[in-house]
């Protein structure tokens, strides 16, 4: 008896249908009208396949006959619900969502509904369901994670809202750079390229994204390009994305697309007519436009303001596109411009705009950034565009796998998602080494997620946790700290950072556009003259021998940890290891070179010169170390290796894909050579081709 009433407590406690019952089939119900919607309609037959692999015994249909699990979409007319109440002045409509479930009476199953102000709403309804309560994980556009159920998992009432942080969110794929999609964007030779931009299209609407730009190369085929680009434009468009060409009036550097070419002998308004109707033949819905002919070069809004104005005009009045204009973390004065024209300000690199201390481009911190912002967003509709990597030489391509990113990202916006800024659209430039999680991580950051009613915490280390699990968190806060107290605070990025091709240039041409050394090489290798500047470099390596053996340590710790993990995918822990190990050991070669470069020529004598041979063999060493996890991690690369670790010829200004500097660690083993030979110019092993960075052919 006693058995017996054990056994109807435990039935009776359990839920009505939820995690115990075995699903036969999920049925979406939806309306016609909703059907009609493209963005809805492939979203549902993208839902339908991943369910059938999270629920292998299970069919999905949609306005079928009911199932155990019913999913009803419906696009609701009263708007403005919104739990958050955030102050948007230009905003009228976010596609948000509300989903609610309860049980079908007599334990037939559950229903589900999903509600939204608009069809894209409902589009991110069905993504956050999957995502954010069964557990698929959306990291990466060429791989998923898809949790295998055998039961249906959720409990038959749960109430859940997710709402967005600016109107518009989104990426910039930085097609200067010799990245992933680089190529497939410009070239329909590349095997399996419209393939690839289409994966990355469903990635950004899957993560609740509804913009996305990219640079236009004035490399790109004329001949061809526009059908080729029209195709995967339309295709973003029929999911519900928002599509963006960025141009230039007449930028010179890295093959920036020109509306017009300075010296050519026609007139600018007839150049301008030419290029932009030829560009607007794909269906962008918006154009970005940069006014300066480069970093550092004159302003041509402020020198032909009639030619800002005329463009600007066109592409609103005559094209009837969305236009905007770029700004840059490059302090300048900037011209009149019409309401109508939004405004994209630009920061960079891995500082927030509430860093007290960001030496980037002259500046001493982005505090101006943000005042633009609160000025601009009164008057204009206005994007807040900061970087989620930097590549050149300041991360993926050295490589560092930086921490702050997230940390700067996530506060940004914190600071900003209640402020009034329209949009936030991330500057994206590379996803392998562990960059696809900071982008990702982005993309999460932008929702407000509710579990009835009660905000889900948000924090920059919320993926790295569910990689390695909740009780990685003290570990993964050790790891940021250290990041943040040596290569931000301490200044060590300016030294794990390799140098600019433009900044060993002599004057007056070596500007500076990352954290500037405060330590001199040169003066520290002047024999019985340097002492002073001996004593700041042994500081400064001291600095990186620490954070080297504690960052190591870390690592270490976090390699051998496995704790329970909402995803696990063995591949990814190592990927991010492998990034956090070879920053680690970036750390103690930079030591190594930089102490045996302060002594190169200090004392001529046998001693010395023994001491020095010896550095550069213990950083060698170091090197050879890190060149082993290279190998491994360039086999688990998610795009060819011809493509973006080898040489090969592109439609940007480098003859080589972003990671072909890692592959054979050049920046590290470039550095050991300098000391070796006291060669410290811009011309010493280079790769980079300095015309065509400069771009002087934009000039005809």
């Amino acid at each position: 008896m006693l058995k017996l009433r054990l056994l109807l407590a435990f039935l009776f406690s359990l839920p009505i249908f939820s995690a115990n019952a075995a699903i036969e089939n999920i049925n979406f119900s939806v309306t016609p009208e909703l059907l009609r919607n493209s963005s809805v309609y492939i979203t549902l037959a993208d839902a339908g396949t991943l369910l059938k692999q999270c629920f292998p015994h299970t069919t999905v249909s949609v306005n079928g006959a009911s199932g155990k699990v019913n999913i009803q979409l419906r696009e609701r007319a009263d708007t403005n619900k919104l739990l958050h109440k955030p102050p948007f002045k230009v905003l009228t409509k976010l596609n948000g969502y509300h989903v609610t479930s309860a049980p079908i009476a007599e334990g037939a199953g559950v229903t589900i509904t999903i509600e939204a102000d608009s069809p894209q709403g409902i589009v991110n309804g069905i993504y956050g369901l999957l995502q954010h309560k069964l557990g698929f994980r959306f990291y990466h556009p060429k791989e998923t994670y898809v949790p295998i159920y055998d039961r249906w998992i959720l409990p038959d009432r749960f109430d859940f809202t997710g709402e967005p942080l600016f109107a518009y969110q989104g990426f910039h794929m930085h097609t200067m750079h010799p990245v992933e999609l680089t190529e497939p964007l410009f070239n329909p030779d590349i095997p399996f390229g419209k393939d690839d931009v289409k994966q990355y299209i469903d990635w950004l609407v899957r993560n609740g994204q509804n913009t996305f730009q990219f640079w236009i190369l004035r490399t790109a085929d004329r001949r061809i390009w526009v059908p080729y680009a029209s195709d995967y434009i339309n295709y973003a468009k029929s999911r519900g994305l928002r599509t963006g060409a960025v141009i230039s009036l007449s930028t010179l550097q890295q093959k920036a697309f020109q509306a017009m070419e300075l010296l050519r002998p026609e007139s600018y308004n007839r150049q301008i007519d030419r290029n932009l109707g030829w560009l607007l033949q794909v269906p962008f819905d918006y154009v970005c436009i940069d006014f300066t002919m480069g970093e550092f070069l004159p302003d041509l809004a402020r020198l032909l303001p009639d030619k800002k104005r005329y463009i600007l005009d066109l592409t609103a009045h005559k094209y009837k596109r969305g236009v905007y204009e770029n700004t840059h973390v490059i302090k300048r004065e900037h011209s009149d411009s019409p309401s109508y024209a939004g405004l994209l300000i630009h920061s960079v690199m891995f500082y927030s705009l509430a860093d007290r201390n960001a030496p980037v481009y002259g500046n001493d911190n982005l505090h101006f950034m943000y005042d633009m912002l609160q000025k601009s967003k009164n008057s204009r509709e206005t994007w807040y565009w900061p970087e989620s990597s930097y590549w050149v030489t300041f991360d993926t391509s050295v490589p560092l796998f930086l921490l702050p990113y997230l940390k700067s990202r996530y506060d940004d916006m914190q600071l900003l998602k209640d402020d009034g800024i329209a949009g936030h659209v991330t500057f994206t430039s590379g996803w392998e080494w562990g960059y696809w999680l900071i982008d990702y991580s982005i993309a999460r950051f932008s929702w407000r997620l509710y579990d009835d009613r009660q905000e889900r915490k948000v924090s920059e280390d919320m993926v790295l946790t569910e990689l390695f699990g909740k009780d990685s968190a003290e570990l993964w806060h050790k790891a940021f700290l250290l990041q943040e107290k040596y290569l931000k605070d301490k200044n060590l990025i300016s030294l794990m950072a390799a140098k600019t091709p433009f900044e060993e240039l002599p004057y007056p041409f070596n500007r500076s556009f990352q954290p500037e050394d405060s330590v001199s090489v040169f003066k520290a290798a002047i024999p019985f003259m340097g002492s002073r500047h001996r004593e700041k470099m042994q500081e400064q390596t001291d600095m990186l021998d620490e954070f080297y053996r504690r960052f190591y340590a870390v690592t270490q710790q976090l390699e051998n940890h496995h704790g329970d993990t909402v995803f696990m995918k063995d591949t990814l822990r190592t990927e991010i290891i492998n990034a956090m190990y070879i920053t680690a050991l970036r750390a103690k070669h930079r030591q190594l070179t930089l102490t045996a470069a302060a002594y190169r020529n200090v004392y001529l004598s046998d001693s010395s010169e023994f001491y020095v041979t010896s550095l550069l063999g213990q950083a060698k060493h170091i090197r050879e170390k890190a060149e082993e996890i290279v190998r491994r991690q360039e086999m688990i690369y998610r795009y060819p290796l011809s493509l973006i670790a080898r040489r090969t010829e592109t439609h940007t200004s480098y003859n080589f894909g972003y990671l072909y500097p890692v592959s054979g660690l050049y920046f590290w083993q470039r550095e050991e050579e300098q000391v070796t030979k006291s060669r410290f110019d811009a011309f010493f092993m280079n790769i980079w081709d300095f015309t065509k960075t400069l771009g002087l052919d934009g000039l005809f």
